[in-house]
């Protein structure tokens, strides 16, 4: 894998010795984050799924052959454009079949294909895999629009859940996508914000140290607004989608809305901070606080980022959040920067990447009020050690909060809501063609080997095993 700065000449990164990631906590801290790890552990009902048996079975096979695995993942993403029973009968016997040079298959696909050549049988298995890989699809979907999702939100505040509503589909390929999607936000920025007076007030969800906050909460996947962006093209890029976002902008102020860009692949990164930028330095926008934006931990340049975030919150003179994640485009990233023999814009290892998650959260627990922290992890050492962090800091509990996906680690969420800590859920809202795109990620996400949940809710690893710092994880890996 290329190491040089050289190599490195089309990203902008340097070859900075990973090392300086691993410092060693405060003693205090320390403790504090193993003692607050075993807490949540403890009260927590360890069920990663409730929700659907036939998921969890998928997750065991996918994780117990990296073949079985990509068979099948290939037929849940085609399945969406399969339009015949006899079409999805083909795939199934394709993708379920042992593949080339496999000793072993799981008995339960054998079986399945058997079943799909009887007469008789084959339509009834149809329609039972078509059945419940949508099923599965419903465990991370809050409905098919947000009218469909509002009893559900209620419920979940009902729980001291908050939430964050997605809009499935990114990486548009046409104009006409383009404003189709860019209609559909502006049209859950308006209905919802008009009907947010029907969520009764909770305190522990609707209240940061620093005030008031809204309680409905959108994310943006810019990516899904222009057809034509292009790191190539930059200033052409942020122009048009600062005329397509900024009427949104001015409309969730209007409504009282929260507004959260996501951020997606490395390449699009520059675009997507200098649109941010440009538009909460304008005069109408400079005071309202409830902006947010992603850092990917996992990215090379993320702890660089938060620094560069912190001095332009000072700048702007009104705090916004920085929603922390790890990032779930690996594998992509990787494989794109080893075509153009670049330095891959990622950690080689979830260690390092964990390490520099815990660097990203203390430098914006350093910087608070001026950047208001959303951990999105539902890594129980990431979250730990961000509290125990806060709590040494003297900070209040309420100044960070806690993001998780819809449909998962419920018994970590409800461990948290318990010791008061403002936990937001991600809900996406959409169609079952992008729906099952959505999904194929979680699976990969969850059935890699070093996924926090698959170690913790199906591998059974030890808690002590899983607080360990990113120190000892490296060292047990050299």
């Amino acid at each position: 894998m290329p190491k040089s700065i050289e190599a490195d000449a089309a990203t902008g990164l340097t070859d900075s010795d990973v090392s300086t990631l691993f410092r060693s906590l405060p003693a205090p801290v320390e403790e504090r984050t193993q003692a607050i790890g075993r807490e949540i552990f403890e009260s927590s009902r360890l069920t990663l799924f409730n929700r659907n048996f036939w998921y969890t079975q998928l997750l065991e096979l996918a994780t117990s052959d990296l073949r079985v695995k990509t068979q099948l993942f290939r037929f849940v993403d085609v399945l969406p454009v399969l339009k015949t029973s006899q079409q999805k009968k083909e795939h199934l016997i394709e993708y379920l079949s042992p593949s080339a040079g496999a000793k072993k298959w799981p008995w339960i696909l054998k079986v399945i294909v058997a079943l799909l050549k009887v007469p008789g049988l084959d339509r009834l298995m149809v329609a039972i895999a078509d059945f419940q890989v949508r099923q599965m699809a419903k465990n991370f979907i809050v409905g098919n629009s947000w009218e469909q999702a509002w009893k559900k939100l209620q419920v979940a505040r009902e729980r001291k859940l908050a939430f964050t509503l997605d809009i499935l589909g990114e990486t548009v390929f046409s104009e006409g996508e383009a404003e189709y999607y860019t209609e559909q936000y502006r049209q859950l920025i308006d209905q919802i914000g008009r009907r947010k007076s029907e969520l009764l007030p909770i305190k522990q969800i609707d209240e940061a140290a620093s005030g008031p906050i809204p309680a409905v909460n959108i994310s943006l996947k810019l990516s899904a607004l222009d057809c034509r962006m292009d790191p190539a093209a930059h200033e052409a890029s942020v122009i048009r989608l600062i005329e397509r976002v900024e009427p949104m902008m001015r409309l969730a102020v209007q409504r009282g809305v929260f507004i959260n860009f996501d951020m997606e692949t490395f390449a699009l990164r520059e675009i997507y901070r200098d649109v941010f930028k440009r538009i909460l330095m304008k005069e109408e926008f400079r005071r309202y606080r409830h902006f947010g934006i992603v850092v990917q931990a996992y990215q090379r340049t993320s702890l660089g980022d938060v620094h560069d975030w912190i001095r332009f919150a000072r700048e702007r003179g009104t705090p916004f959040t920085i929603r922390l994640v790890k990032g779930a485009y690996w594998d992509y990233e990787v494989i794109v920067a080893q075509q153009s023999s670049w330095l891959p814009p990622v950690y080689d290892y979830k260690f390092e990447s964990d390490a520099n998650y815990e660097e990203c959260t203390r430098a914006m627990l350093d910087a608070y009020p001026d950047i208001e922290l959303a951990i999105g992890s539902h890594n129980v050492r990431s979250i730990s050690h961000a509290l125990a962090y806060a709590e040494w800091k003297k900070l209040p509990l309420s100044a960070l909060e806690v993001q998780m996906l819809y449909g998962m680690a419920d018994p970590f969420k409800d461990a948290l809501v318990k010791r008061g800590v403002r936990v937001r859920e991600y809900d996406p809202v959409g169609e079952m063609l992008p729906g099952l795109s959505y999904l194929v990620r979680r699976l990969l996400e969850n059935s890699a080997n070093d996924s926090f949940l698959k170690q913790s809710f199906m591998d059974k690893t030890g808690i002590r095993e899983l607080l360990k710092t990113p120190q000892d994880k490296r060292s047990s890996s050299c």
